[in-house]
């Protein structure tokens, strides 16, 4: 008796495997192109409304933060979007400036018909000493240990009086303050007790200008260049 090798194994199922794992590769390919694409195109759009609203020269840099970003468009809702712009036009009591750069994280950003809104904006925005000096109405230089000094002339007790304030900056209530004032009219160091009772009025004469976005001052920093400011809102709105 003669036996027969048995015959081979057919290999059609194993070709059939490997074609739908490269299609499955290939479709997986298309589909993270396409969110990259779809992401790149939206970045490119909202950057360009936002040129259009703060009157940049130059686009801001938009980013989603998270991905993918197919599922949030879907979702009309995006957990973070970031921001940067340069040189972005502002305005003071009495003059024009610009800020000379602003970095902005958007927490739950949802898309409107009209507008995007973001639940919470936290960032920070930096002006150098000769833009601050031009928009606050008084010049403002830099002294050593995280310290400036503001010129001013200011009404005080139905006088005009011109002098120099120093002291380390601060927020309070949304507004700048000094740390520590120290304050010289006509070269004399004046009483701590009177400092510290004219200096809300003396500082209400040097102006910050108004933030992009509503936003809010929060903390500010003094360095050799320029004053650097925490930013932070909420709800804030942008036109699409």
């Amino acid at each position: 008796m003669t036996i027969q090798p048995p015959p081979p194994k057919p290999r059609r199922r194993g070709r059939l495997l490997t074609v739908l794992i490269i299609a499955l590769i290939v479709l997986i390919c298309l589909v993270v192109a396409a969110d990259r694409i779809g992401e790149r195109v939206a970045e490119d759009q909202v950057g360009a409304r936002l040129q259009e609203r703060i009157g940049t020269q130059e686009r801001p840099k938009v980013e989603v933060a998270q991905v993918p970003f197919l599922t949030q468009l879907i979702a009309q809702r995006f957990g973070r979007v970031s921001l940067s712009a340069e040189q972005i036009p502002v305005s003071g009591a009495s003059a024009s400036g610009t800020l000379d750069r602003l970095d902005l994280a958007l927490d739950d950003v949802r898309i409107g018909e009209r507008e995007l809104t973001a639940g919470t904006v936290n960032g920070t925005a930096f002006a150098d000493y000769a833009s601050l000096s031009s928009l606050g109405g008084a010049e403002i230089r830099y002294v050593p240990e995280g310290r400036i000094t503001i010129d001013f002339t200011a009404p005080v007790g139905g006088q005009t009086v011109s002098g120099t304030l120093t002291g380390r900056p601060v927020i309070d209530s949304g507004r700048l303050s000094l740390v520590d004032p120290q304050l010289k009219v006509g070269g004399v160091d004046l009483p701590q007790t009177l400092v510290d009772a004219l200096l809300s009025s003396l500082l209400g004469s040097f102006t910050l200008p108004q933030l992009p976005f509503d936003l809010t001052l929060t903390a500010v920093k003094a360095s050799e260049s320029g004053l650097e400011f925490g930013l932070a809102g909420r709800d804030i709105s942008i036109a699409r």
